[in-house]
């Protein structure tokens, strides 16, 4: 078995031997069959097999590939066997769908060949889907622009992935991606997504805007009233508390002053006069002792 490749678009040529090629001329006639696994009805126009018994392909595709055999019209062995292989632009990519968020997506794929050359990079783009009768926007490209197969791509098993960021919840948008190799860019494959409900901003909007069909404005003065009044009184009670503490240590000093006077007498601690009645002596002198709280006796004055 012989193994050729030929790039798509580009013509090839079978010789069935070296020897046909060298021993027959153009001008002989030499009757040489070609058959080609699975042959196809309109690959017929496009084979030609020359005078000397090499098969010419025209304008090569992707259906010309395959094994190829020959033979001379007197001898029933085979010749020779060709496989023709033909090298494409990467083919479509497979299972590509897309995983949204809120305001993100996740972009996922599976390489179902290469085409014959290696896969430079990946291309992915998106925009929003438009309505019926509008004008589609222009697509706009996911960073990075040219996603390398081998870096800033995730691989899960056979899967790459790409995220795709600053979505619009609830909406839903177009995502196309494709492959290239040195042939040029393959088949593009385009999917849709739409992007969940912020289940937060949903809770909220629907708490804050319940009853607004209803809703009255001078309900909402009156409590702007109310509200306000109650500061106003809060602040004016946290002034006059403010004074009484301000005023508080003077009048402690004169409630002081005020108990002194009592408990001069009650409090025994304090200054206290007893007195004791004697009888009088023969001067007829006020013989009335005073007692101190020292217990200290005071004599009268004697004439």
């Amino acid at each position: 078995m012989q193994y050729v490749s030929v790039d798509v678009g580009k013509g090839l040529k079978l010789a069935c031997t070296e020897e046909s090629i060298l021993s027959h001329s153009e001008e002989s006639t030499v009757r040489v069959m070609w058959i080609r696994e699975g042959r196809e009805d309109r690959q017929i126009d496009r084979l030609k097999v020359e005078p000397n018994g090499v098969l010419e392909l025209l304008n090569v595709s992707a259906d010309d590939a395959g094994n190829y055999s020959c033979s001379f019209d007197d001898h029933d062995a085979v010749k020779a066997r060709i496989n023709v292989e033909v090298r494409t632009p990467p083919p479509a990519l497979r299972n590509v769908w897309v995983k949204p968020s809120t305001i993100l997506a996740n972009i996922l794929w599976e390489v179902a060949g290469t085409g014959g050359y290696p896969i430079i990079d990946f291309t992915a783009e998106y925009r929003l889907k438009p309505g019926t009768g509008e004008k589609p926007e222009d697509w706009k490209p996911i960073i990075p622009t040219h996603i390398p197969p081998n870096s800033n791509v995730r691989f899960i098993a056979l899967k790459r992935q790409i995220d795709v960021y600053h979505l619009v919840p609830n909406t839903t948008y177009s995502f196309r991606v494709w492959a290239t190799n040195q042939l040029g860019k393959g088949d593009i494959v385009e999917v849709e997504g739409h992007t969940h409900h912020s289940v937060e901003e949903l809770e909220l909007a629907r708490h804050l805007l319940a009853g607004v069909e209803n809703f009255d404005t001078r309900v909402w003065v009156a409590a702007v009233g109310i509200v306000m009044g109650t500061l106003m009184i809060l602040g004016l009670g946290t002034c006059y508390l403010l004074y009484r503490e301000c005023k508080a240590p003077s009048q402690l000093e004169e409630q002081e002053v005020i108990e002194l006077v009592p408990n001069i007498i009650l409090n025994p601690g304090f200054f206290d006069e007893r007195t004791e009645h004697v009888p009088q002596d023969e001067n007829f002198n006020n013989q009335t002792t005073t007692r101190l709280n020292n217990n200290s006796v005071v004599q009268p004055r004697r004439l």
